[in-house]
């Protein structure tokens, strides 16, 4: 490596945050010598930065958990920080900014209410039920920032993929996660990789914000990193049931193009049969269709999973006329609060975004 460069440090830590991988850089380069000093210090600091909001998190969500266990709801911990603490040799290696967690359909009520009764709020009000199935909810604690929990009832706000891992599916497959909190349950081994893999897939697409700038990109490095170490951690007996799941779930092609991306950047071994069965020729996928389809056609999609045609029509009016509520949440800085000004500023911000999408897209 050359020697200090701030103009280096700076390009280096910029994508070192988006990729999300600050701290395990950190683990990995503290002892590597030739290294930049000042590279170094600045990855330290960000690692401190996240050990300490590590620690308030995890304490958020020891109290959240046994708060929904005191009222009979178990969530399933899936993504980010239940990998976090089932993979990683320290949760603070896998950088995140929420928790995301689904719950029964029938628990939403009571769930909401026990978070309110803990201090938190809901971060936007979503536009619509038929097609939003997740909601945030941010507690703010002083000293600590602000601890976000991705609340979902079905595993993906898309109509058509909303479906494919139910609650109780999870729920039934979960594991313990007892380094997190007594009362934790993660997604199995076999569906946290499915799912890793679908939700890289989702970005591809779909923006992912660092800083308030849109990424179209699902090879964010963290989330290979996640689909390398849960391929490392299947035993036989669970890639078997892994290629099943996927033939059935039609992942088969988003799963090998995602175990083709973490071979390519960490040597990820894989089992032969299991490459062999994802690449089986047969036709197209639905779900490979719509996570490789376009925002416009994936709207079409989602349009026609609605199960009846009053959800349609609510879909198609939300969907180019939110209300105003959803409107104003969303540019709370306008300085012009006029609803059909606000409309047309979101029709072009949604133009300039596709526009730059090649230039934002690592």
């Amino acid at each position: 490596m050359p020697a200090d460069n701030a103009a280096l440090t700076e390009a280096f830590l910029e994508r070192a945050e988006y990729h999300g991988v600050q701290a395990l850089l950190h683990e990995r380069l503290c002892h590597v010598d030739g290294w930049p000093a000042a590279m170094l210090q600045r990855l330290r600091e960000q690692a401190v930065a996240q050990a300490m909001w590590e620690m308030r998190h995890q304490l958020v969500l020891a109290q959240v958990l046994a708060k929904l266990a005191d009222i009979g709801i178990q969530p399933v911990l899936f993504k980010g920080s239940a990998l976090a603490y089932s993979l990683y040799g320290n949760p603070v290696l896998r950088a995140r900014g929420d928790t995301d967690l689904i719950i029964s359909p029938a628990d939403k009520a009571r769930g909401v209410d026990a978070l309110a009764a803990l201090g938190f709020v809901r971060f936007t009000a979503a536009s619509r039920d038929c097609s939003s199935y997740q909601a945030a909810y941010t507690l703010q604690v002083g000293g600590g920032g602000g601890h976000t929990l991705d609340v979902h009832w079905r595993i993906n706000d898309s109509e058509l993929l909303s479906r494919l891992f139910t609650y109780d599916e999870l729920r039934q497959q979960a594991s313990p996660l007892p380094a997190l909190a007594p009362h934790a349950l993660a997604a199995g081994p076999v569906h946290a990789l499915l799912v890793a893999c679908m939700h890289r897939a989702m970005h591809m697409e779909t923006p992912y914000y660092a800083d308030g700038v849109a990424y179209f990109s699902g090879n964010r490095l963290i989330w290979l990193y996640d689909i390398h170490l849960l391929a490392q951690a299947l035993t036989e007996e669970q890639w078997d049931e892994f290629s099943q799941l996927a033939e059935r779930k039609g992942l088969r092609a988003v799963c090998l193009d995602g175990f083709e991306r973490a071979r390519a950047c960490f040597h990820t071994a894989l089992p032969d049969r299991v490459l062999a069965a994802l690449a089986r020729p047969g036709p197209t996928e639905s779900v490979s269709a719509y996570l490789n389809a376009s925002i416009a056609k994936r709207h079409w999609l989602d349009f026609w999973a609605m199960e009846d045609n009053a959800s349609r029509l609510r879909f198609i009016r939300e969907l180019f006329f939110p209300s105003a509520s959803f409107m104003r949440g969303r540019f709370p800085d306008a300085k012009v609060k006029w609803l059909p000004w606000l409309y047309a500023r979101r029709v072009f911000e949604g133009v300039r975004m596709r526009f730059e999408r090649s230039r934002r897209s690592p």
